[in-house]
Parts: structure tokens; sequence; C-alpha cells
């Protein structure tokens, strides 16, 4: 189901200038072939990437996402180390004036 609904031809047009109701790509045995599609696990990274970037706690993302800290930050942690960097200061601040408890 992700790789058709993430094919550019399942809202509009093919951009490799297909018809896409005869589309060799449209059949489920090669949605995943057509060279527009994404596979979940694209779309897995960007949630995980997305909920770190937004402030989530790492520890929590884990157990939402079931993953290991070690897969997590290995295969779907997509920040930069800058980010990161970033995002430990934040909740340090915020630490250090009381808004954690």
């Amino acid at each position: 189901m992700v790789n058709r609904v993430t094919q550019p031809c399942f809202v509009g047009e093919c951009p490799h200038d297909e018809d896409p109701d005869i589309c060799e790509y449209r059949h489920y045995e090669n949605l995943a072939n057509c060279p527009s599609s994404r596979s979940p696990h694209t779309i897995r990274r960007g949630s995980i990437t997305h909920h770190l970037r937004r402030g989530a706690p790492q520890v929590v993302v884990e157990g939402r996402c079931n993953v290991s800290a070690d897969v997590l930050e290995k295969h779907y942690d997509e920040r930069s180390d800058r980010e990161k960097m970033e995002a430990r200061r934040e909740w340090l601040d915020d630490a250090f004036h009381g808004d954690y408890q």
C-alpha cells in the first residue's frame, strides 16, 4: 500500500512519461520497482526524525516506534550532529529553568 500511494501517478501525472493505466509498476507485484515510489522504511525513518526534531525525547520515540536506541541511532535518526547538540542544549536549558520536574 505504501509503495502505491507514494507513486506520483497515484495523485497526478507520471514523471517517467508512462501511462498509469498500463504501466507495469502499477501492478501489485511491481509497486516497489517504480523509480519514484518510496518504501515503508523511508517513511518510518522520516517519521522518527520528525519526532526527534520536534523535541520528543529519544526514549519516548524508541518506545512508540518499537525500536532500540542502537537501531534508532544507526538507521533512523537523520539529524545532523549539530541538530542533536542543539536538542541536548535545549533540553538541559529547560530542565535547569524548571520546565521539567
